[in-house]
């Protein structure tokens, strides 16, 4: 019994130590002083010191002019450079479908109308390519390949002078018609 008030009068005696500021109590002042803004030390025994040369307009003249002469053979990162570059220039070859906007001319179920609106691009706008869709009964004709919907909205104005119900439409385009519309 004695070793259980041994250990609470232990206990309470840690407690209380703990809880014991480092700081004295007392009244706060008003102005509060930031420690590094009054850090001061003096480094000039420690600094190097240099000598200081004076340079005349004579002196720089005479330096004769190091002409740097480039190899001819690449260095080796410029090999591995250049193997990188050739193969995502390949890669990017390959790719010949992207997502691009067409402009649409014509919906309806009537094959004649709808061999006249591509005959109407052909002769209006011939660097546009016309392409029928066909979803039965519905025929859809679309012109152009564009890679931005702004290239298509110039395209647009001047196609709703004949066709006033056409829409610009999103669709998968080909790269290289794509390269030639201005």
């Amino acid at each position: 019994m004695i070793f259980k008030y041994l250990a609470l009068g232990m206990a309470s005696a840690v407690l209380l130590i703990g809880c014991v500021t480092s700081k004295p109590v007392g009244t706060k002042s008003t102005t509060t002083v930031d420690p590094y803004s009054t850090y001061d030390e003096d480094f000039t025994a420690i600094r190097p010191r240099y000598k200081e040369t004076v340079t005349s307009e004579s002196a720089t003249a005479k330096k004769p002019e190091v002409k740097r002469v480039l190899s001819d053979q690449p260095l080796h990162i410029n090999r591995q450079l250049d193997a990188v570059v050739d193969t995502i220039a390949l890669r990017n070859k390959s790719i010949r479908f992207a997502a691009g906007f067409r402009i649409q001319i014509y919906v309806g179920n009537t094959r004649k109308e709808a061999d006249d609106a591509r005959l109407y691009s052909y002769q209006t706008f011939p660097e546009l390519n016309p392409y029928m869709v066909y979803n039965q009964p519905t025929y859809r004709i679309r012109i152009g390949d564009f890679m931005t919907r702004l290239d298509a909205e110039r395209y647009l104005q001047q196609v709703r002078q004949r066709y006033e119900s056409a829409v610009v439409v999103p669709e998968k385009i080909d790269l290289k018609k794509s390269l030639l519309v201005k």
